[in-house]
């Protein structure tokens, strides 16, 4: 049945790629003509002049002159990479330009510099350290334009219904080919799919589907983190992750407390008070932080879970039905749709919180290995799926920045593969290197949303497993703790917390 349904989904992804790139090829000769109109400077002179950034390289530096043309933009040299750059349509930077097809570079990169293509917030900051956590913004916030955003979110709107999918997916090759270009040495397709594989996504590199269905952790190499390359990578999922923000709840001393979210049955405003009461008594000299993420989307999947609870009588066909697309929106935007749909990317809650998490745990470790500072996560149900990518992204790092890590209910397999040489699946095996004192992994099996919500919303994804809050990890790494006397159900931590949590 699983190697059924995963050859039906291949299938259905497979012809929706080749129906997207007649969409995208037709679409970018619509858009080639009309971003002619975004800018006046046509013909550009004297950039060689100017040093400014290079959209292949990162580097801020001159260019020479190859090719001078009248009616349209010259062609430069990058005096740093060697690699051919134009003029950015909107600003004095260097966009990316190639006649090789297999170079990858399209109708947005060879018209925009990767800050208003989106791919970047600034160059400046690349390669900036921070202080403490809560100085992010300067990495990662944009000042500038996304022209491509405003471009392909108006594009993509079909029928009324916007097609929506994870920016794990449609950023991921973009970031790809900068890390293969840039960091790995190579070009086009190779680039890609080398980078890909640098930030674990193989399975997407070989045409699979697994960024998509969310088996591959979307994280960063380690030796990225920190650096150019790291916020590269946040940057392109800092854009995708709605509402992210580091908010300090409580002044002291190190090493700071990290609290992330999961389910939120309470106003948004409230959350970060119920972490303050539930964790003030065990790190009263702690410097505490609230990590904020996909507000909207987890209160969504608050009511969907109580929803499905309430009814009395829970089957695997009305959770089904209850994670699925609505009709009338997958009609609107078929065929297309029907592949995003199939992979359960659209308007389904937990198959987007659970691609965002990932993301998440990526721009936080980015952000935290900027530091030099030591860290305690503690993480409620998809919140320890943020803490899961965050130590899978560092546990490759020289530096241990992680204390502990306590995951509370948490909607995130309990695998452990003896081999972790594979990015496609999670893999609690060697976590423990992004350690440096224990990870706790607290469960109840008094939690019917995992047992049924979970359970059903992983399948689409092909995961194999079971969640963390319900089941042990088998690791000698990791302490497991049965709360099944002090928690009743999923929402039931934050509350009695302070009962059981080791500090």
């Amino acid at each position: 049945m699983f190697d059924s349904m995963k050859e039906k989904v291949g299938n259905v992804t497979k012809k929706a790629k080749e129906i997207a790139n007649e969409t995208k090829n037709k679409l970018n000769e619509t858009i080639d003509e009309g971003i002619e109109k975004i800018s006046d400077d046509y013909i550009d002179s004297n950039i060689e002049e100017i040093n400014s950034y290079c959209s292949w390289c990162f580097e801020k530096t001159t260019v020479t002159l190859k090719e001078k043309n009248n009616f349209s933009r010259n062609i430069y040299v990058c005096n740093n990479c060697n690699k051919e750059v134009v003029k950015c349509r909107v600003c004095d930077n260097k966009a990316k330009y190639s006649k090789n097809k297999n170079d990858d570079v399209g109708v947005w990169s060879n018209s925009f510099c990767s800050v208003h293509e989106g791919l970047i917030s600034k160059f400046e900051t690349l390669n900036w350290s921070l202080n403490t956590i809560g100085e992010y913004r300067d990495i990662l916030e944009r000042d500038e334009r996304d022209y491509k955003k405003i471009c392909t979110t108006a594009a993509f709107t079909i029928g009324g219904a916007a097609v929506l999918a994870p920016a794990a997916l449609l950023a991921a090759p973009a970031v790809g080919g900068a890390i293969g270009t840039s960091m790995l040495g190579l070009s086009g397709a190779a680039a890609t799919n080398a980078g890909l594989a640098t930030l674990g996504g193989g399975a997407l590199a070989a045409g699979g589907a697994g960024m998509a269905g969310g088996v591959a952790v979307v994280t960063a190499a380690g030796s990225a983190l920190g650096g150019r390359y790291g916020a590269i990578i946040s940057s392109s999922y800092f854009g995708d992750i709605d509402g992210f923000e580091i908010v300090r709840i409580q002044p002291g001393k190190g090493p700071s407390v990290l609290c992330i979210d999961g389910f939120l049955t309470e106003g948004d405003k409230k959350a970060g008070q119920k972490w303050l009461d539930a964790i003030e008594d065990k790190y009263k000299n702690n410097t505490i932080y609230h990590i904020r993420w996909e507000s909207k989307k987890l209160a969504e999947l608050a009511k969907l879970a109580s929803c499905i609870l309430a009814k009395g009588k829970v089957t695997d066909s009305t959770i089904s039905m209850a994670l699925s697309a609505t009709k009338v929106a997958a009609k609107k935007i078929l065929p297309i749709g029907l592949a995003i749909q199939a992979l359960g990317l659209l308007d389904n809650p937990w198959s987007v919180a659970s691609l965002k998490a990932y993301q998440t745990g990526a721009v936080l470790a980015d952000i935290i290995a900027r530091t030099d500072k030591e860290y305690i996560l503690i993480g409620h149900s998809l919140g320890a799926r943020v803490i899961y990518s965050c130590l899978s992204s560092l546990k490759t790092k020289d530096s241990i920045y992680i204390k502990e890590a306590h995951l509370l209910g948490g909607a995130v397999n309990n695998t452990v593969i003896n081999d972790d040489s594979s990015n496609e699946r999670v893999n609690w095996n060697g976590i423990n290197k992004a350690v440096s004192d224990k990870i706790y992994n607290y469960y109840s099996k008094n939690d019917d949303v995992l047992k049924y919500l979970y359970t059903v919303g992983e399948s689409v994804k092909f995961e194999n497993g079971d969640p963390i809050g319900r089941n042990e990890i088998n690791s000698d790494y990791i302490t497991n703790i049965d709360v099944s006397d002090y928690i009743s159900g999923h929402t039931k931590y934050k509350d009695n917390l302070s009962k059981f949590i080791k500090a």
